[in-house]
């Protein structure tokens, strides 16, 4: 097996269909420990986050769907079996992500997990009406905001887990502070979306430290190469080269849908994982990060996150050389 997953990695035909066959994972396992469960899916009408939503709701969980179309939103109710509570929100601007979050809060129900998925690649470099570049603001900041705003109310359920949907794109890039909202010309929107994946894994990894004592875990993990409606808006050309290889959604949401509601990823907190899988969390050496860039990090999220959370600390750190 050792074997096996050396050359699926090395050839990164585990990334493909083929991955999941070769790896004997089944879309169809069910986890009755999940019954019951009420979990928050963000990106929940589309591709993956669809199909996590599905697979949650069919398993007994309560799933909580983010979405920013109505009429998508309502599809997903109609055409899901089992309970799903929706709430359409943009998850690009902050106000809406604090709003949304204090309406769930308000809720007080026994949150049992959240799932960090929603994300967006960009051809162009936009802004939000808040002023963040958008990549940035939906794929990273937004999660931090809403993440940061549900814990106490993670903390309060037992056990609760976190997953944040990451790519493996983000080998390619380091961690930053400086040129996470990509500032930089030209714009590359492949590089800003893989800056924020990279941002995603080492929260991951820091709330799951942060955040230990009060029994959440937190994992990150990358579904693989999937067909979804945003790899054929945004790389059209990778859908056309590599179409017949690529996953169903429902192929890509597996691990997100372990991790949050199998007995097996119960005790596992801080990794990055693929296929059921811990995986290295960096393959190019140009990608370590130093402890002065983390904090950098982690200060500029919650500089930019402040005005939208009460009570929030702002780390105190600066650039290093890496962060260029």
């Amino acid at each position: 097996m050792a074997l096996l997953e050396s050359f699926l990695d090395a050839t990164l035909v585990g990334y493909t269909k083929a991955g999941v066959a070769a790896r004997g994972i089944s879309i169809d396992e069910r986890f009755p420990e999940v019954e019951g469960k009420h979990v928050v899916v963000t990106g929940a009408t589309g591709g993956i986050g669809r199909a996590v939503t599905q697979r949650l709701a069919a398993n007994g969980a309560v799933v909580h769907a983010v979405g920013r179309s109505s009429q998508k939103m309502s599809k997903l109710v109609e055409e899901t079996i089992g309970s799903v509570v929706p709430y359409v929100t943009d998850l690009s601007l902050m106000a809406d992500v604090a709003l949304l979050a204090d309406h769930i809060v308000e809720s007080d129900v026994p949150l049992g997990g959240l799932v960090n998925n929603v994300g967006v690649m960009s051809a162009d470099r936009t802004t939000t009406s808040e002023g963040f570049e958008t990549t940035y603001a939906l794929n990273l900041l937004g999660q931090f905001v809403l993440s940061a705003k549900l814990m106490p109310m993670l903390a309060r359920s037992g056990r609760a887990r976190v997953v944040n949907v990451s790519s493996g794109g983000m080998y390619s890039q380091q961690l930053t502070a400086k040129h996470i909202d990509s500032p930089l010309e030209p714009y590359d929107g492949t590089a800003a979306y893989a800056r924020t994946k990279r941002g995603q894994v080492f929260l991951a990894k820091h709330w799951a430290t942060e955040w230990a004592e009060a029994g959440i875990s937190v994992n990150s993990m990358h579904p693989g190469w999937v067909d979804t409606e945003g790899v054929r808006n945004s790389l059209p050309t990778f859908r056309r080269l590599t179409r017949p290889l690529l996953r169903t959604a429902e192929q890509g949401a597996d691990t997100i849908v372990w991790l949050v509601a199998s007995d097996a990823a119960a005790n596992v907190s801080g990794r990055f994982f693929h296929d059921r899988v811990p995986r290295k969390e960096h393959r190019i050496k140009r990608t370590m990060d130093t402890a002065q860039t983390q904090q950098a990090f982690l200060a500029r999220l919650a500089t930019d996150a402040k005005p939208y959370m009460s009570n929030i600390s702002i780390p105190k750190g600066e650039t290093d050389d890496q962060d260029r």
